[in-house]
């Protein structure tokens, strides 16, 4: 059976935090691999948001509401986890989409189809309106072929960087081709006469030899997936020759690694995961069982060796206290460096060390001071109590029935929240718990939300 410590780590990584409920269901699972199946058992139907109003900037706000409300509180976040993760790697921005509807479109492909198989989430991805706009396929013609979609889908999607030649680019450029959208309705429309239907090279495969034009581009994720081969001329030198499903399994290994774990790949763990994906077709879910069984993942540096992203940090901390989505402003988000809808750029969201900063941090703090806030809104005129996920603490047991027990106020504060700190930090919540007159403690759910080991998942 799996320890806890493990089903704990396990649960922070995957469902964002360790929700009590689920540590203990999980433990009756008879194998770490049992564990990991329940996990990646999520609803066929997760639902989706209804907008309230038209202004595109209202529905964008609302769309993110109800993803971290999902994420905190859904039966499945481990759904939401992946759809954040590939939301990240297939990037669309809201900035140039601008229709909140189609960024809806997007994220609940990545929500539904996020724990496919690789292959199926890139042909759908591809032809949504979202991602025909935000990379300009939506305007690729025979006669003036825009690369910029089939140029990132080799370099950014699948194969990495130098894995691919000049040719290939506008091989598979032309192979997209005819794939648009009507800009009055932002659906989704075939155009023929914009098609390049001609056999063509692509990574040493003949591709568009099939009747049904439409699926000419799938060929190039097809020969990605399957029998290319990295060209003589590439730029890495090292991969010249190799299986391109070889790369791209190697490649996407390393970000889902980056994801979930944080820290280098061991060579061992990237060469498993290489594995499984080639042998099952690149069927997401044994690819990421791979990764969640091995025991690399349980090591001593990679328990230690994540920071949490800031949507990831939100989460939490809405986990912690039983706030929803709405209390979370996707300004602070941006503040922090991660709002939803708004990746820097095509490449998206750096990882781990990239979120620790001054700029950064100080938007943590932001967060946090508005999540306490809404926790404790009646504290002082109101109802008198402290809103948290286990329960409620009320201004007379701060105030009386703890108020000679710093100590265990602290303690009963951080067992509402759910939340497990170090002794050192345990310690310092008590200094200051002590030096503060008991009425003013509430603070206490604000300094627990910043505290270091709120940081790191």
């Amino acid at each position: 059976m799996p320890t806890q410590s493990d089903i704990t780590h396990l649960l922070r990584r995957t469902e964002f935090v360790a929700r009590p409920a689920r540590v203990t269901a999980l433990m009756a699972k008879p194998s770490l691999a049992a564990a990991v199946a329940d996990i990646l058992a999520v609803p066929a139907n997760p639902g989706t948001v209804t907008f309230s109003s038209t202004d595109q900037y209202v529905r964008g706000s609302e769309l993110v509401a109800f993803w971290l409300d999902r994420m905190a509180f859904g039966p499945k976040p481990m759904q939401e986890h992946m759809a954040l993760f590939w939301h990240g790697h297939f990037c669309s921005s809201q900035r140039k989409v601008q229709i909140a509807t189609r960024m809806r479109d997007q994220i609940d492909l990545f929500r539904t189809a996020g724990l496919s198989d690789l292959g199926t989430l890139l042909k759908r991805m591809a032809v949504q309106p979202a991602m025909l706009r935000y990379l300009d396929n939506a305007k690729n013609k025979a006669t003036s072929p825009n690369q910029n979609f089939a140029r990132e889908l080799m370099e950014l999607f699948v194969l990495g960087v130098g894995n691919y030649s000049e040719a290939d680019v506008e091989a598979s450029t032309l192979a997209w081709t005819g794939h648009s959208i009507d800009s009055t309705t932002m659906n989704y429309v075939w155009r023929p006469d914009w098609h390049n239907g001609s056999h063509k090279t692509f990574l040493g495969r003949t591709i568009n030899t099939g009747t049904n034009p439409t699926h000419h581009a799938y060929d190039t994720i097809d020969v990605m997936l399957g029998a290319g081969v990295v060209p003589a001329s590439a730029v890495t030198v090292l991969n010249r020759g190799l299986p391109t499903r070889q790369v791209a399994a190697d490649f996407i290994s390393r970000k889902l690694w980056a994801e979930f774990a944080g820290t280098s790949p061991p060579a061992a763990v990237i060469a498993a995961m290489r594995a499984t994906a080639i042998a099952t077709n690149f069927a997401i879910k044994p690819w990421l069982t791979t990764m969640l069984t091995r025991p690399e993942f349980y090591a001593m540096d990679v328990r230690t060796g994540l920071v949490r992203s800031p949507v990831a940090y939100s989460v939490a901390m809405m986990a912690a206290t039983g706030q929803r989505g709405d209390a979370v402003s996707v300004r602070y988000l941006q503040a922090a460096g991660q709002r939803p809808l708004y990746p820097p750029d095509v490449s998206g969201w750096k990882t781990n060390r990239y979120w620790v900063n001054a700029g950064a941090m100080a938007a943590r703090a932001t967060i946090a001071t508005a999540v306490a806030k809404r926790a404790q809104l009646g504290y002082w005129n109101g109802d008198g109590l402290i809103h948290l996920a286990g329960g409620t603490l009320s201004h007379a047991e701060v105030t009386g029935t703890y108020a000679d027990r710093p100590a265990d106020l602290v303690r009963r504060i951080l067992s509402l929240m759910h939340v497990k700190v170090a002794t050192p930090t345990f310690t310092a919540l008590v200094n200051y718990a002590t030096a503060i007159t008991p009425p003013e403690r509430n603070q206490l759910v604000r300094l627990i939300l910043t505290c270091p080991d709120m940081h790191l998942a």
